[in-house]
């Protein structure tokens, strides 16, 4: 069985929060942080219970997860992402490899690239 990495982190999070604290708009960063964490926990119960995933990291707007699947279903995490956007008001980016370092390297990526997007190291390495 082949292990497929994913890393996962909120778009323009920390700037939202930054933002909040500068305006002086606690009951705005309260609501914000809730709404983030109740669809983080979300996150993690989508990925554990409908990809089988394991959890290796989550914290703040950052989430490390492993599969034993070589058959990744990118529409479903797609579609997790969306319904994520949705609940949360905010985006994800994700990458994603065949190991932690490439999960890692392909969320950069996806970054780089605009952000709100999964992008997988095999890709970039075909070229």
């Amino acid at each position: 069985m082949i292990e497929i990495y994913l890393a996962i982190d909120g778009d323009d999070v920390g700037h939202r929060l930054e933002y909040f604290m500068l305006v002086n708009e606690r009951e705005s960063l309260n609501q914000f942080s809730i709404t983030f964490q109740s669809s983080m926990d979300w996150l993690v119960e989508k990925l554990t219970h409908e990809l089988g995933a394991t959890i290796i990291f989550s914290g703040g707007d950052n989430l490390l997860a492993v599969m034993n699947n070589e058959n990744l279903p990118i529409e479903l995490i797609e579609n997790i992402r969306t319904d994520f956007a949705i609940k949360s008001h905010c985006t994800l980016s994700v990458g994603l490899g065949y190991t932690i370092r490439q999960a890692y390297f392909a969320l950069k990526l996806a970054k780089a690239s605009g952000k709100n997007c999964i992008r997988n190291f095999k890709e970039f390495a075909d070229g």
